[in-house]
């Protein structure tokens, strides 16, 4: 009873940090969350996706054919509180709060923390790590997936005592494959290397009934993934891998074979980028290097951890429990493991499973802590720790996010959304270069904002995208959709025209605004007084007054 109340604490503190104004910070939607809302909303309203498939087995969206689970299983928010950020994000709170419960079981059942006061301060730190909190206000997949990651572990652990769990333990693991793309790489493998690091604790000569009911149906589950597998969706992400890097390094090699050479350059690039994760650089102070994978002036860990994970790295190592040295030691080896196999340095959004083995190992020397120091004193050190950690965790995501990153999280098109709707009957082009950053991205931040029925996304999308859905993988940020055009700006065709034209700064120079006569009506802004956007109402009669003085 008393751990249970305990849990109820830790759940009420993370339920503020992962709900208050969860609807407006990250203040914008990013791509990835607004192409997700849209797709909810048209699963909703008619069971097809943006461009008419029913029922996809994974969404194409931007040509990542992202796994589908968390836009069905968001569809019931959306319908309960209507289409907006809260309910776009509401899911991956729910999962936060879910993963807590879970890593308080596993900090309990691989005695972990021995004492309430380790219990406590092990599951409170990580339910309010900068990691955790920041994919629980993320309106898509990634959180889904951990909790579903963190479940599987938790069905382990409870099936090495009771056998009959393998027959639902596999069909997680099948189903989880279906929650985020890294999962479809990261789910199997964890079930080989599971397989075979505990075949003694497993026992699959006794439990071999209940482990083929779990293959069984786990089979039956990947049906849609087999399917995919034999068309260009599966693999969409493929250019995430460092083919390019692997190449270049392999010719500086000489005197090899080329196999020998590309060999070389693999396990130098793929040991670099593993090893990475493991840095208390990159852990405790850089963290993610993308400002929209990131808190301001925040690494994924606190600070004062630091001591604690390297501790911890000891005591697991030295434990005399030896399941559970061997659980976390594994799932240390694995959860790496697909953010090694891309592009960039440390990626937190692929590597999101890693936060458990992580958190297991810190949490093995705050209870050691204890141990050493008494209840008293750990309560009153921890409770300093927490406090100090909760103060920057606000600074950083409340206070300096929604002002710094605002452009990040493409905050400006929410305020372009509205001044298109107060402007029905005017027709507007949003500049859509090539190569744009996804927050630049304004065809799915305006069909969220402005509600757009899906019917009309569906009728104006290209019809053969649907018969050949899972390989037409590219995707192309233009579209036209009621008085909305997402393009590059034609400046032969569209200051002769009667529209609005909307970009930022480089696309609409102040030269152009004034060689063609352009009548700013909107400037959107973002905290930090940085111009995000433009849109200027064109004037024909004016441009063709100035081509003939020029002719003069």
């Amino acid at each position: 009873m008393q751990h249970i109340k305990l849990l109820l604490i830790i759940l009420f503190v993370s339920a503020f940090f992962y709900l208050y104004k969860l609807g407006m910070n990250p203040p914008g939607l990013f791509a990835d969350e607004a192409s997700t809302g849209v797709n909810i909303y048209s699963i909703l309203k008619t069971g097809k996706d943006e461009y008419g498939k029913i029922l996809p087995f994974g969404f194409r969206q931007m040509g990542s054919y992202t796994p589908p689970l968390y836009i069905y299983l968001s569809v019931p928010f959306v319908a309960i509180f209507g289409s907006s950020e809260f309910s776009t994000r509401i899911l991956s709170a729910v999962c936060g709060l879910i993963i807590i419960v879970l890593v308080f079981y596993l900090l309990q059942s691989l005695k972990i923390c021995k004492s309430k006061t380790s219990l406590f301060f092990g599951a409170l730190f990580f339910a309010v790590t900068p990691w955790l909190v920041f994919f629980s206000r993320m309106g898509y997949e990634q959180n889904l997936a951990f909790m579903l990651f963190v479940l599987s572990v938790v069905l382990f652990v409870k099936s090495l005592k009771n056998s009959k769990l393998f027959a639902l333990l596999i069909p997680v693991i099948s189903i989880t494959t279906y929650a985020d793309f890294p999962m479809r790489f990261l789910m199997p493998l964890t079930f080989v290397i599971f397989g075979l690091a505990f075949r003694k604790e497993i026992n699959i000569k006794n439990n071999l009934k209940f482990i083929a009911v779990g293959v069984f149906i786990a089979g039956i589950i990947q049906l849609p993934n087999l399917y995919m597998l034999q068309t260009d969706s599966f693999l969409s992400k493929k250019e995430h891998f460092y083919a390019d890097t692997v190449s270049s390094q392999a010719k500086k090699i000489k005197y090899l074979p080329p196999t020998a050479t590309v060999s070389l350059a693999f396990v130098r690039e793929f040991s670099a980028q593993y090893t990475n994760y493991f840095s208390p650089r990159s852990l405790f102070f850089l963290g993610d290097p993308d400002p929209q994978r990131s808190i301001p002036e925040m690494g994924v860990l606190y600070q004062w951890a630091i001591l604690p994970y390297l501790l911890g790295m000891y005591l697991v190592y030295k434990s005399k429990v030896k399941l559970t040295r061997k659980i976390i030691i594994t799932l240390l080896f694995i959860t790496p493991l697909t953010g090694a196999l891309t592009h960039q340095p440390f990626h937190m959004q692929r590597t999101l499973a890693f936060l458990l083995p992580l958190t297991l190992t810190i949490s093995y020397a705050i209870d050691a802590f204890v141990a050493k120091f008494g209840n008293k004193l750990s309560t009153v050190a921890f409770t300093v720790l927490f406090l100090i950690s909760v103060m920057f965790l606000w600074r950083g995501y409340f206070i300096l996010l929604p002002q710094l990153r605002a452009d990040t999280w493409a905050a400006q098109f929410k305020q372009l959304a509205q001044f298109i709707r107060e402007n029905p009957d005017k027709h507007f082009v949003i500049d859509q270069a090539k190569n744009l950053k996804p927050e630049e991205i304004a065809y799915f931040q305006l069909a969220f904002y402005l509600k757009t029925d899906p019917k009309i996304l569906q009728s104006t999308s290209d019809p053969s995208i649907v018969r050949n859905y899972y390989n037409d993988v590219d995707f192309s940020y233009f579209r036209e959709f009621t008085n909305i055009e997402t393009k590059p700006i034609d400046w032969g065709e569209s200051v002769w025209k009667d529209e609005i034209l909307v970009g930022d700064t480089v696309s609409i120079s102040d030269s152009e605004v004034k060689l063609h006569n352009l009548t700013q009506v909107l400037e959107v802004k973002s905290p930090n007084n940085q111009i995000l956007l433009r849109a200027f109402q064109t004037n024909p009669v004016g441009t063709d007054r100035n081509k003939n003085s020029l002719k003069k």
